[in-house]
């Protein structure tokens, strides 16, 4: 009986053989190019390169030194632009706030004006001493009083803040206008009768308790 005996190389045996699914060759690649940009390229931004809307000027101070936060970044001209023009848009939006908030504040100052004004002009004419039926005739001595003391500045100014409604300024002249209609030589301490203190007989009772509270009387 012949037996068939199959015989290895020992480098048969020595090398395995690999599915070449599972082959796992090394290969060395190549590293990438990076292209790197070279930032000392992009100059340096004055203020010519950034444009200004018609009717703004151009400040100084503040444009020195938004440049210099540019360039310091080394931002190009036109990302420096869009900076600029949402700093501008951003800006106006500000300012017409404000504006719009001033005029809401006169309009309402000038309303509060109004209403004092009506408010005192109703006081003067129902006033016991120189309103009601009185009030017509009265407006007569009230600018000859106010003609006796006031000067045209004066008179300016008081308008300039409706004083010359006040109760008590309306009163003033009123008083004034009635001492100039009367005999003032007692006024002026020229008569026979007793002398009478133009501003005791102007202010009355006012004054005296004025010089109450001081401790003169």
């Amino acid at each position: 009986m012949n037996e068939t005996t199959e015989q290895t190389t020992p480098a048969e045996a020595q090398e395995p053989t690999t599915p070449a699914l599972f082959d796992e060759t090394e290969q060395t690649a190549e590293p990438e190019e990076q292209t790197e940009q070279n930032n000392d390229e992009v100059q340096s931004l004055t203020a010519e390169d950034i444009k200004i809307p018609e009717g703004f000027e151009y400040d100084k101070t503040i444009g020195e030194s938004f440049l210099g936060i540019l360039n310091e970044a080394k931002i190009s001209k036109d990302t420096a632009q869009k900076l600029f023009d949402l700093y501008q848009s951003q800006n106006i939006k500000m300012l017409e706030a404000l504006k719009a908030a001033e005029e809401e504040k006169n309009k309402k100052y000038l309303s509060d004006i109004a209403a004092e004004k009506a408010e005192w002009q109703k006081q003067c004419q129902s006033d016991k001493e120189y309103g009601g039926q009185n009030w017509e005739a009265a407006q007569a001595i009230i600018d000859r009083g106010c003609k006796q003391l006031a000067t045209p500045e004066a008179v300016k100014l008081m308008q300039a803040y409706n004083l010359n409604f006040h109760p008590e300024i309306v009163r003033m002249f009123y008083r004034a206008g009635k001492l100039t209609g009367e005999d003032n030589s007692q006024i002026l301490g020229n008569g026979a009768g007793k002398t009478i203190d133009p501003a005791m007989a102007i202010f009355g009772e006012s004054l005296k308790d004025y010089h109450k509270r001081r401790g003169d009387i």
